[in-house]
């Protein structure tokens, strides 16, 4: 993946924890979008799994938590990935 690339999945992944933090409804579609830019990376999975479980109960406030916890966990590899410590 190209730095470009890793840099993309970074700012979607940080854009899609920032609305699950404020309770915004784009949170799942943001997700969604980060889970397709990662496909491929170790991130992909981590945010393809938290944009599911948004969008299967929105409203819940354990699979919010959830959620908040995988996307965090992806920014965490994304970022790694963009700044050459991850394969």
């Amino acid at each position: 993946m190209s730095g470009a690339a890793s840099l993309r999945v970074v700012t979607l992944a940080a854009q899609a924890e920032m609305a699950l933090v404020r309770r915004d409804a784009v949170a799942g579609p943001l997700l969604a979008q980060a889970a397709r830019a990662a496909d491929g990376t170790a991130a992909g999975p981590l945010l393809g799994q938290s944009a599911a479980m948004v969008r299967a109960e929105p409203d819940r406030e354990a699979i919010r938590q959830a959620a908040l916890s995988l996307c965090r966990m992806a920014l965490q590899e994304a970022q790694a990935q963009a700044l050459g410590s991850a394969p």
